[in-house]
C-alpha cells in the first residue's frame, strides 16, 4: 500500500553526469540549488525573465546554509 518516497529530480550533473536533487529553493530570489547524489557538487541555477531556471555556477561548497529541502 505504502509506496516510498522518490524525489523528482531534473537534470544531470555537470561533472559526472548523475542526476540531481532539489537542495534549497527560494522563492523571492528566483534561485534553486540542486544536489549531485554522486559527487556532491552543488549546481546554483536563477530564473531568467522567460521563466526557465540557468546554471549559473557549480560549486563544492552550500552558500546558503539551511541545509537540504523536505
Amino acid at each position: 500500500m505504502t509506496e516510498g518516497k522518490t524525489r523528482k529530480h531534473t537534470g544531470s550533473c555537470y561533472d559526472c553526469s548523475s542526476p540531481l536533487e532539489l537542495f534549497e529553493i527560494d522563492m523571492q530570489k528566483s534561485t534553486k540549488i540542486m544536489a549531485c547524489r554522486n559527487c556532491g557538487l552543488f549546481h546554483y541555477y536563477k530564473k531568467d525573465f522567460v521563466g526557465n531556471y540557468k546554471l549559473t555556477k557549480v560549486s563544492k561548497i552550500p552558500e546558503s546554509g539551511q541545509g537540504p529541502a523536505q
